[in-house]
């Protein structure tokens, strides 16, 4: 019988990152995802090829005119003579050309068989792309891309001031739906965009918190949410600025929507991708302008095309006349992509896949995992290139050594098995400190609704007193009786729990928890008996996920009656895992293998059709084509490791060729560091070539093979295959780890290649065999596995077949990272940390996403946004950041003209006046100048006499928890960073900030009360004698108006506004 299985996140269930599926962490699964728009969500049937939704545009990269995948058998031209792309351009056209119709996906380190050779192979140049795509673009972005964005969209966004007539409060807010859609539409935007709708990212936490209320949190996160839904709903235009300033609802909170625009801008959230950033206006400057900053990108994987597009986005969006950028990408290989390569067939002609587009198998990543919940690749994949996909069916079916599927309900009950010891597991995983940020209010958020009262207390005051349990003590009695500022709820000390440890952590006894999976004791057991892991788990301390799933196994066998049967089938689920690590389980460390847990992207899986390679294609030639150099084999950088003296670094090339560059961005594989194919003057310190050593980078290889016609069910996206120890009845674990990864799973990829192809995974040890393994063994034992399955069908020889060899590979060395066994909770982190001018990205930089081709991505846009802080410096903060409650503001005239905008509200007043023709400073309520100048003559009289009103007193400190901190700090601190120096094993490590605080929160929440009682009643006495400063300043204040109204009258009826004016109107 066969076995559905479900790719949801429901158990049991063999293909989800629970149990460590073929979608998990898998170089096949670097990939891309498409988060339907939020207007109008398509319902996505279960259909074997999904074409995009029709509000996302055709593909822009398959033009008749040519297109990157060509027109006839893969063969790839980048280039014409038509085309003005500069001679590094030109030599990569013409480099990619020659590899994509000669070379293999790892030069010499794969094989590929062309059975079928009396084939012809054509070589026939297509045109070049950019015409067409360019004209693509133009032709749907009608009217024009320069009428759809506001004329002062680009304005540059470093100035802490902004012009409040040019811009509308409201205007991007639809009038026609209602608030409640609204709030829920910006609020699914947030999710998609890998952001808390109800809560500040870290990042805006450190920039915002000393000069934002924390009442207006809620505001800022209304404004955010709205920005990111108008990037949602249309990634194909940038957001400008206006449409951004458009989400406040008051010219009050402006600002704020100013820097939450830069923010989401700087970080890589909105206006990344593949969409053109318009330039800004700047005034022309006489003489050439200075050439610099220059940015090195080594490698032209989705990390360095990613973060070289966003560069040179980031580059047009700070625009000046002074400066002219270069972003330099340079590639060892000849072709694009890194670890994705779609290498084309050519033993069979398909006529199946759309125009343009020709059969090509998928040599590294292959998997597009989560449509939901932020992948970045969402905007690029479907909402910018609208590349087709096909969506993977739920179901599978694994077979038996004898050809035989196997019984679904045995395979049920084996795999509830393998996931209670996968949980029981979990129990030694390492507990990661997650340090809350600033929320909103949840109840005004989901109503679209803003908090218009500022109670004083800066977003820092309110965390602190919220960590340590004293937010009553913050405010007067008064205020809280009132409810002005805060839910009950919000009054309430924060009570955190103790650290879970395994002591703690109560677990059904195994044997009880079998019975109620259906399994049947072996005699002599009681529902009372359990297994015990902790004395192999605590038997190391770099103890692996391995040895302890091993001995889990093992102690079953004690309590259940397991057959060889059930053994193979535990043993094809930890393939799978291998195949999720590219690793035996033997090297994953055992208390972070999994540590990315919880960032997974939800939905259905997909392939692209026609070629993932489109992905990284797209980039390099979407807007406008980047500088890529290939056949650049890096093989020394020279960096300053502390950028304090400003000399460049210089990037050495095999060939001899030198780069010069302010900044140099390496996006090479960890394989490539671990093997130090790229030397570094000065070395490395310590602290990086520590987590370069205890990460683990694996392999994981494929078998391609195409036939003639397709003998397997192709309505299933895939079958397993179980294998078997030498001894085949053999009941010692150990046995099965060699052959359990062994073609143990065969994607079907007809719906993606057009042809009969099947594509063999070799994970964990198996991985490695294929690297020594000759062609023909392995060709032969594949085959002779799909006759054993496929009896009652002749299974031909195939016709043409193709086997990587990732590890052998001199640009990768391997295929993707994982957690090793002596690896460190931070070591990604370490990973992506720059020395100096020297940064780093790339899928082991991103400890959230590893493995992954988003990961990658996002660490490119991660990179670049380094690399813009540290040329630029932080974002500034517009002064005020929010507007007094009750200033007024004469907002311009409502128009009553149609812009053409992208987004339906009013225009600024320079999309009405013309470029340069709206005022420069606020539109003041008319008045008489003369008459201005008479009320500054009065309050200068008032001055001379009175001198100026006194400044309200500064508020005394009313938390305690503050007292306490300046007390204790330094002690705190040393106490942290010595557990920080524990945990990395770094002598030089401190402990961050927050980490400091949370653990004085932690004391203080933990301190007696007589410990306590000291701070209570400096805060006491603080609070009363504010109390009398302020009444004494209230007094004296109300005193010094009471003569100014006196000296007022008296200077007004000695100078009449008639008679003192009169000499000046002569």
């Amino acid at each position: 019988m066969e076995a559905a299985y479900s790719i949801d996140k429901g158990l049991p269930d063999p293909l989800s990152r629970q149990t460590l599926s073929f979608a998990s962490r898998t170089l096949a699964q670097f990939n891309g995802s498409a988060t339907t728009l939020l207007d109008q969500p398509p319902i996505f049937p279960r259909v074997q090829q999904h074409q995009p939704p029709p509000l996302v545009p055709a593909n822009p990269l398959q033009s008749p005119k040519g297109g990157l995948e060509g027109l006839q058998n893969g063969h790839v031209s980048l280039e014409t003579n038509e085309d003005r792309g500069s001679e590094s351009t030109d030599r990569l056209s013409h480099e990619l050309d020659w590899d994509t119709n000669y070379s293999t996906p790892n030069e010499s380190a794969t094989s590929v068989s062309l059975v079928s050779s009396s084939i012809p192979q054509q070589h026939n140049k297509s045109a070049s792309p950019a015409p067409a795509l360019h004209g693509s673009l133009a032709s749907r972005q009608t009217p024009t891309a320069a009428a759809r964005r506001p004329s002062n969209s680009a304005a540059i966004a470093t100035t802490t001031t902004l012009d409040l007539s040019r811009y509308r409060p409201r205007s991007s807010i639809p009038s026609r739906l209602s608030t409640g859609m609204y709030a829920h539409q910006c609020i699914m935007a947030a999710y998609a965009c890998r952001l808390n709708p109800y809560a500040l990212h870290k990042k805006e936490q450190e920039a915002l918190q000393d000069h934002l209320c924390h009442l207006h949190v809620t505001v800022y996160l209304n404004i955010r949410n709205g920005i990111l839904r108008l990037w949602t709903r249309n990634p194909m235009v940038s957001v400008s600025r206006e449409e951004a300033l458009g989400c406040s609802k008051d010219y009050r909170w402006m600002n704020l929507a100013s820097f939450a625009f830069e923010w989401l801008v700087r970080n890589g959230y909105i206006n990344f991708g593949c969409v053109e950033i318009p330039l800004p206006p700047v005034p022309p400057k006489k003489g050439r302008r200075r050439e610099g900053p220059v940015i090195v990108v080594i490698g032209a994987g989705v990390a360095g095309l990613g973060c070289a597009r966003q560069l040179e986005g980031l580059f047009r969006h700070y625009r000046d006349s002074d400066t002219s950028p270069r972003v330099i990408v340079l590639e060892g290989r000849r072709r694009l992509g890194g670890r994705i390569y779609s290498h084309p067939l050519h033993s069979l002609k398909s006529a199946n896949l759309p125009n343009t587009l020709v059969p090509k198998a998928e040599m590294g990543a292959q998997i597009i995992v989560g449509f939901d919940h932020g992948n970045p690749l969402d905007q690029i994949v479907r909402g910018q290139l609208g590349l087709p996909y096909h969506l993977l069916r739920d179901i599978s079916t694994i077979y038996d050594t004898d050809g035989s599927p196997v019984d679904e309900v045995q395979d049920a009950m084996d795999e509830r098995l393998y996931n209670d010891v996968l949980d029981r597991s979990g129990a030694y995983r390492h507990k990661a400190l997650i340090v809350p940020t600033a929320e909103g209010d949840r109840k005004l958020i989901d109503a679209g609704r803003d908090v218009a009262v500022d109670d004083g207390v800066t977003v820092r005051q309110y965390e602190e007193a919220r960590a340590a349990g004293t937010i009553g003590l913050l405010f007067p009695a008064k205020r809280v009786r009132r409810g002005v500022s805060h839910k009950t709820a919000d009054l309430k000390p924060t009570r955190v729990p103790p650290p879970t440890t395994v002591a703690d952590t109560e677990e059904p006894p195994a044997a009880f928890t079998c019975q109620a999976m259906g399994w049947k004791l072996n005699d002599g057991i009681t529902p009372t008996d359990s297994i015990d892991l902790d004395s192999i788990a605590k038997q190391s301390v770099h103890q692996t996920f391995g040895a302890v799933m091993d001995e889990g196994f093992k102690q079953y066998q004690r309590l259940l009656p397991l057959t060889p049967k059930d053994m193979r089938l535990l043993n094809w689920h930890l393939a799978n895992l291998e195949y999720a690590n590219a690793a035996n389980v033997g090297k994953l460390s055992l208390s972070g293998w999994d540590q990315d847990m919880g960032n997974e992207f939800e939905g259905e899986h997909s392939q692209v059709i026609g070629g993932y390679q489109q992905l990284p294609y797209g980039l390099w030639s979407l807007p406008e084509k980047l500088d890529v150099r290939t056949n650049k084999i890096v093989t020394q950088i020279s960096y300053d490791p502390t950028s304090s003296a400003g000399r460049p670094a210089v990037v050495h090339c095999e060939n001899g060729e030198t780069f010069a560059a302010d900044k140099v961005i390496l996006t090479t594989s960890l394989g490539v560091l671990k093997r130090q194919k790229i030397k570094f003057q000065p070395p490395l310190p310590a602290w990086k070539t520590g987590a370069i050593d205890r990460l683990g980078f694996g392999v994981m290889n494929k078998v391609i093979l195409v036939f003639d016609k397709p003998f397997w069910d192709t309505q299933r996206d895939m079958f397993g295959l179980l294998r078997e120890p030498p001894n085949k009845d053999s009941m010692i674990q150990e046995d099965y780890a060699k052959n359990r990864g062994r073609f143990y799973l065969f994607w079907n990829c007809i719906k993606t290649t057009g042809l009969p192809v099947l594509i063999a995974l070799m994970a964990g040890d198996a991985a490695h065999q294929a690297e020594t393994m000759p062609d023909s063994k392995i060709i032969v034992e594949v085959t002779a596995q799909l006759r054993n399955i496929f009896k009652h069908v002749a299974v031909p020889d195939p016709l043409e077949t193709i086997i990587t060899r990732w590890a052998s590979d001199r640009f990768t060395c391997g295929s993707y990272s994982f957690v090793a066994a002596e690896a460190l909770p931070g070591d990604y982190d370490l990973m992506a940390q720059s020395i100096g001018n020297l940064h780093f990205a790339g899928e082991a930089t991103c400890g959230t996403h590893p493995a992954t081709v988003h990961g990658a991505y996002l660490s490119g846009l991660r990179a670049a946004s380094e690399v813009m802080e540290s040329i630029l410096g932080p974002i500034k903060l517009p002064t005020p950041l929010v507007l007094e409650k009750g200033k007024t503001f004469e907002p311009p005239p409502a128009p009553t003209v149609s812009t053409g905008q992208k987004r339906k509200g009013p225009p600024s007043a320079e999309a009405l006046l013309g470029p340069g023709l709206a005022p420069s400073e606020p539109a003041p309520t008319p008045t008489d100048p003369l008459r201005e100048a008479y009320e500054k003559a009065i309050q200068a009289a008032i001055h001379a006499e009175l001198g100026a009103p006194e400044p309200r007193p500064a508020k005394t400190g009313l938390n305690p928890f503050l007292l306490y901190q300046k007390d204790y700090w330094h002690k705190c601190k040393e106490q942290s960073d010595e557990a920080a120096r524990t945990a990395t094993n770094n002598p030089n490590a401190r402990a961050a900030r927050d980490e400091v605080r949370h653990a004085l929160g932690q004391m203080w929440r933990a301190a007696s009360e007589a410990e306590k009682q000291p701070y209570l009643e400096q805060i006491e006495v603080n609070r009363q004698t504010g109390a009398e400063v302020e009444a004494r300043w209230k007094q004296r204040t109300g005193e010094w108006e009471k003569r100014a109204a006196e000296i007022r009258r008296r200077w007004c009826a000695d100078n009449p506004f008639e008679r003192w004016t009169s000499p000046r109107r002569r």
